[in-house]
């Protein structure tokens, strides 16, 4: 898969694991556009997460990712909200890919197909779309949907990608186009053009050593997400570690040792890596505020005597998100209270109240 990541440095970022895993599982021939923003004449921007374009085969897919509190119970066609465990209604996610779906077209029709596909019919021009929430599993309830698909598998969305034909194939005549197209769509959709990309883009290189290049880039995606994956486990770890009393000379318990964060460090430092990254999107935030609430719950010196602050939380995590959205409850579309105790259970544990402190909670 060749990556072109969004230009702004502000924008959210896809997780170096999800693209190492695409990677992987994708190959060269798929060009991946993450979190493009697109402006088309007389419709709103529209902020897309996935642009999928299969050059062998000359199909076009537009993709939202989906990250939700709880399991998805039904994923229903367009006039309908998706239902979450325990009832829960969330927007309609194919509602939102569709209206994305023509802001991508008009702008290819518009910019892309009179310069670099000028025999290729505007009116024929075909999207796939999708839906991707890890959310999403075997006992989930979809709906027929009329256009576009859902899945909850990273390995089934990129085999409809890697696989897909069309009738309408956009195919470029020359291999020589590649590089051209891609400048193209780059500076259309405000996505960077990787150095490594680009020497892909212009060729095999001489020698014989295209699958040498290959399985380097490979490499460094791979040893990217691992990365990611060690910088969680060493914070979670940091602030996990409880520092053991000394021996004491007589029977009486020894008074405890200070903790070397404060509570109020600690929250802070869960959200602020979980904000890394975000920036005005109101999907973006929530899912940075659930990251965050789960290294919370893994954090045993956040389980105090009182339990868990939830109101401290809410101090910590308000500055984060008020300057694009106001308030916590309207990004997560509930009171916070509501929200943490949800996602709790969906974690499996047990939330329950502490007596004389309705904004915190005990959990096991």
């Amino acid at each position: 898969m060749l990556h072109f990541p969004s230009a702004n440095s502000a924008a959210h970022r896809p997780s170096d694991r999800d693209v190492a895993i695409l990677g992987g599982l994708l190959g060269d021939d798929v060009w991946a556009f993450s979190n493009c923003r697109v402006d088309a004449p007389g419709k709103p921007v529209a902020e897309i997460d996935w642009l999928f374009y299969n050059v062998r085969h000359g199909t076009l897919m537009v993709s939202e990712w989906k990250g939700f509190p709880q399991r998805v119970v039904s994923a229903t066609d367009t006039g309908e909200p998706w239902r979450l465990d325990g009832g829960m209604a969330v927007p309609n996610p194919i509602e939102q890919v569709s209206r994305q779906l023509d802001a991508v077209r008009s702008v290819l029709r518009a910019e892309i197909l009179p310069q670099h596909f000028p025999a290729f019919d505007p009116q024929q021009l075909l999207l796939m779309q999708s839906v991707y929430s890890p959310q999403v599993d075997g006992g989930t309830a979809i709906e027929r949907i009329r256009w576009g698909k859902v899945y909850g598998s990273l390995p089934a969305l990129a085999a409809v990608i890697s696989n897909s034909t069309s009738r309408s194939p956009l195919v470029m005549s020359e291999e020589g186009a590649r590089l051209r197209v891609a400048t193209a769509l780059c500076a259309l959709f405000r996505t960077t053009l990787p150095t490594e990309v680009k020497a892909k883009l212009r060729g095999p290189l001489a020698g014989g050593d295209t699958d040498f290049v290959q399985r380097i880039s490979a490499i460094h995606r791979q040893i990217a997400a691992l990365h990611v994956e060690l910088a969680d486990l060493t914070l979670i770890a940091r602030v996990s570690v409880t520092v053991q009393p000394r021996p004491a000379a007589t029977r009486t318990a020894p008074a405890p040792v200070s903790p070397t964060l404060t509570e109020h460090q600690r929250m802070n430092a869960h959200l602020a890596q979980s904000f890394q990254g975000v920036n005005g999107n109101s999907d973006a935030a929530a899912k940075a505020l659930a990251k965050a609430w789960k290294l919370v719950l893994a954090d045993p010196l956040l389980h105090g005597e009182t339990g868990i602050s939830i109101s401290l939380f809410g101090s910590v995590g308000t500055p984060l998100v008020k300057r694009h959205h106001g308030s916590l409850p309207k990004v997560l579309g509930m009171p916070l209270r509501k929200w943490c105790v949800l996602q709790a259970r969906a974690a499996g544990m047990k939330p329950l109240d502490v007596p004389g402190k309705p904004s915190n909670i005990r959990v096991r």
